[in-house]
């Protein structure tokens, strides 16, 4: 894909989702992760007036190393690095950082596979051709992500049917509670025991109880393979 011509056609929206971003109270703190420097640039300049940009990096020891120094609210990151593995950076980075969300832009759909396994913990993707269209996707990806809400841009949703059913595929014969079901998707969202039980006002044995009660449901697994069910992949 041509850079320029996308930073040319995108300027409004750098704008809008720049002008938002230094509006809002969140993120407080973002490290930036791609694997090209002339990408890294274009989509530095959406926090290079703020004091939020903590780093830019292209490398995995890199990123991992930046990630442990400032413990950001937000790790911005593209498909792929310079060196080192993308997947491996964010699975570290949301388990030793409690409460990180994740902005990745998929530099083409024909990724996504390759990217399965942590397509539960990422909590917004943009499809690199949806950022030249006329949807705003970067601001409402920030946005939902200040919310504590998932995104995914207009292709991926398309691309997606366990997003088109709601997220939601419970195996056939699996009958949830209305607290189970809300600890799952604070699971899919990468939140810990301790986080689920302040966010939904619940003591921590209820929710290791809670969690326990969705494992044996689930057929097992660490919460990563829950996660993923959670997101049908």
């Amino acid at each position: 894909m041509d850079l320029t011509h996308w930073a040319t056609q995108s300027r409004k929206l750098h704008r809008e989702a720049l002008s938002w971003s230094l509006s809002a109270a969140w993120p407080q703190k973002t490290v930036i992760a791609m694997g090209s420097h002339q990408r890294l640039l274009l989509m530095g300049n959406l926090l290079a007036r703020s004091e939020r940009l903590k780093e830019a990096v292209t490398t995995e020891a890199e990123a991992l190393a930046s990630v442990a120094l400032h413990r950001p609210d937000l790790l911005f990151c593209s498909d792929w690095l310079e060196s080192g593995s993308i997947v491996s950076v964010i699975q570290r980075a949301v388990q030793d950082v409690p409460g990180l969300r994740v902005l990745m832009i998929v530099s083409q759909r024909e990724q996504l596979p390759a990217l399965g396994a942590i397509q539960p913990i990422v909590d917004a993707m943009v499809l690199e051709h949806d950022l030249s269209g006329e949807e705003a996707h970067l601001r409402n990806a920030f946005i939902a992500l200040a919310r504590a809400r998932r995104y995914r841009s207009t292709s991926l949703r398309a691309s997606s049917s366990a997003e088109a059913r709601g997220g939601q595929p419970v195996p056939a014969g699996v009958r949830l509670t209305p607290r189970e079901a809300e600890v799952w998707e604070r699971i899919s969202q990468g939140l810990k025991d301790r986080e689920i039980a302040e966010a939904l006002g619940i003591s921590h044995e209820t929710t290791r109880s809670h969690v326990k009660s969705l494992r044996r449901k689930l057929g097992g697994g660490n919460r990563l393979t829950m996660a993923a069910k959670r997101w049908g992949v």
